[in-house]
């Protein structure tokens, strides 16, 4: 299957064509900023992005907080995407929003004016590559020696490319030790976030996950949380200590890729019966959300064609 055109600064373009220079400021300082949205299968074939909007005005917050000049509004993303979508003709693909400033700019702050390029991009399976195999339960490391950056260094509610070099090497530490995913901890000790993922436990039948002073806001995160208090699940916003998710009943990892990722250990103590109610009956409802299926979401959907 041939690569959707991408769209840049408001036209469409080919992949071979989205190219900025080694020296661009994006490359050099790490100043990209970018959201990961979903475009899922709907009812009949219809293909649907799942809470675009969430995502597009998340990456825009993204942008102010790095300082990159956007000139494009909310509705205006919102309106290129579904425009990407339906060009791609994909029915199932991920949805990447990238701002960058692809010039050379000698100082790290870009000059005065500069505006950042937008690009919009659908990325199938065949544009990815065969994915790497997948565990039905992660064995899940803690890392205590690479820690989550505090929001003195970055702000934890930009997805900005610098900040996942921590989170690389606390990844490749734990996959070295025979771990599939790695939790990072904030300064004061207590569980924040996988390197691309946020962090949710099952305690007592209570759903708990860390407030978002440390941690991503993420959409899948915000759904799941609403999606447990409108089925009765209890829900609770608090600090989790490294301890207190090891003697978890469930642990599970929530993003746009893989909306619940079932946790069958930490740090190699086993959990009972992963995957567990809580997770199970959760990642069907999302599911299920994602499809169009459930009418008390089914704002969350927006069609493609």
């Amino acid at each position: 299957m041939a690569r959707a055109p991408l769209w840049l600064d408001g036209g469409a373009i080919g992949w071979d064509d989205a190219r900025v220079s080694v020296l661009s400021h994006a490359i050099q300082r790490g100043a990209l900023v970018f959201d990961v949205g979903a475009l899922r299968e709907g009812a009949g074939g219809r293909p649907l992005l799942f809470r675009a909007r969430e995502h597009v005005e998340r990456f825009l917050r993204s942008a102010g907080l790095v300082g990159l000049e956007v000139s494009w509004s909310a509705d205006e993303l919102l309106s290129a995407t579904v425009e990407t979508a339906r060009a791609s003709g994909a029915t199932s693909a991920l949805v990447r929003w990238s701002a960058y400033v692809p010039s050379l700019e000698p100082d790290v702050v870009p000059r005065p004016g500069t505006r950042a390029s937008v690009a919009i991009a659908i990325i199938t399976p065949e544009d990815a590559g065969p994915p790497p195999p997948r565990p039905a339960a992660l064995r899940l490391a803690v890392s205590r020696d690479v820690r989550k950056a505090g929001p003195e260094v970055f702000p934890p509610q930009a997805k900005v490319a610098a900040s996942y070099l921590g989170p690389l090497l606390a990844k490749r530490a734990a996959l070295a030790r025979g771990y599939d995913e790695v939790v990072l901890l904030d300064r004061e000790g207590n569980v924040a976030e996988a390197p691309t993922a946020n962090v949710l436990a099952v305690r007592g039948g209570v759903l708990v996950t860390p407030p978002l002073e440390r941690v991503l806001a993420g959409v899948t995160r915000d759904a799941l949380l609403a999606l447990a208090r409108a089925e009765g699940i209890e829900t609770r916003e608090e600090h989790l200590t490294p301890e207190a998710l090891i003697s978890a009943d469930e642990v599970f990892l929530a993003n746009t890729s893989h909306p619940v990722r079932v946790v069958g250990s930490v740090d190699g103590r086993s959990l009972p019966g992963a995957p567990g109610p809580v997770s199970t009956r959760l990642e069907a409802s999302i599911a299920a959300c994602e499809r169009g299926g459930d009418p008390r979401f089914r704002a969350w959907t927006l069609p493609v064609r």
